[in-house]
């Protein structure tokens, strides 16, 4: 039998332990304070940055940049169960100088999370997380006759990770969710990149299936008046490759200027075996992903405020 067998079935088992001494303790499990219909909202923000210059002693080059972000949520809670969905989505190019516009930000993220209080703070959970993004990604360096390389495109690659778990959240500001029970699919549904094998996909496959776990975490408040934090970490490891822990930490800070002016940044820090990447060098392989964006911009919010 292979080990990751093995441990899905006893993590199964540690989980049917939990539920039945919960049934043992309790007839029905503890309530939630308040139940309540679908509480739903979000943002709309539109950033823009321009740059001229003409006969400019210090030098530099007109520059243009501008972009789309939108967050939504749909959350709703009854009894002893909730169900948080999540949509984030951004979108953004810069034009520098005489060069055509190149995109500076692409992101689609769906989350969706189903839970059973089984005590005050600790819930069953299961949901699944999506990943990909909008528009073809290009390396413009790294071919050798100037002309710019194909990395990635809209499903490829794309990220589509179920799972079953705990989920520990004290209160609506934190939550950590522990989840012995994951699958990590991973799609390159570019042919192109797909006969390279990229992604940790095999040579002419679009599609990657692993078995493993994960422990993901998040943190959302507004930490002083007008500045809210949003971070999240989530770690994934196969079963068939324990050593290989995937990071994916997250923070996003937002500075309310006024009812409407924002300015939001945005930093994310990858490491996925899977991933390779040239260096300057040429040497080719996994490397930590590094990415951060400063926007200012118009920032428009509808909804309900999520408690903090």
């Amino acid at each position: 039998m292979k080990s990751y067998q093995f441990i899905v079935k006893v993590s199964l088992l540690f989980i049917c332990a939990i539920l039945f001494s919960n049934a043992k303790a309790q007839t029905v499990p503890a309530p939630i304070s308040k139940d309540s219909a679908w509480t739903t909202g979000g943002n709309v923000g539109i950033f823009f940055q321009q740059v001229g210059v003409d006969n400019w002693a210090g030098g530099g080059e007109n520059s243009l940049s501008y972009g789309m972000e939108v967050n939504l949520y749909a959350n709703k809670k009854r009894r002893s169960h909730t169900w948080d969905n999540s949509l984030q989505a951004g979108y953004g190019l810069v034009k520098q100088g005489d060069a055509g516009a190149r995109k500076n930000n692409d992101v689609l993220i769906v989350t969706s999370q189903y839970g059973r209080f089984l005590s005050k703070k600790w819930q069953l959970s299961a949901g699944l997380d999506f990943r990909t993004q909008f528009a073809d990604g290009f390396s413009y360096a790294g071919a050798a006759d100037g002309s710019d390389s194909l990395i990635s495109a809209f499903m490829a690659p794309g990220y589509l990770s179920p799972f079953i778990g705990l989920t520990y959240k004290p209160n609506d500001a934190f939550s950590a969710t522990i989840a012995p029970i994951m699958e990590k699919i991973t799609f390159v549904m570019d042919d192109e990149l797909a006969a390279v094998g990229a992604y940790g996909v095999d040579p002419g496959d679009n599609i990657r299936s692993e078995a493993g776990w994960s422990v993901s975490a998040q943190y959302q408040k507004e930490i002083m008046t007008n500045v809210n934090l949003k971070t999240r970490l989530l770690l994934f490891d196969a079963y068939e490759e324990p050593t290989h822990i995937d990071v994916n930490y997250e923070l996003t800070l937002n500075l309310k200027v006024n009812k409407f002016i924002t300015t939001n940044f945005t930093a994310q820090a990858i490491y996925d075996h899977d991933v390779n990447i040239e260096d300057s060098d040429g040497n080719i392989g996994p490397r930590l992903q590094l990415r951060n964006v400063l926007n200012v911009g118009v920032t428009f919010n509808f909804g309900e405020k999520l408690k903090e």
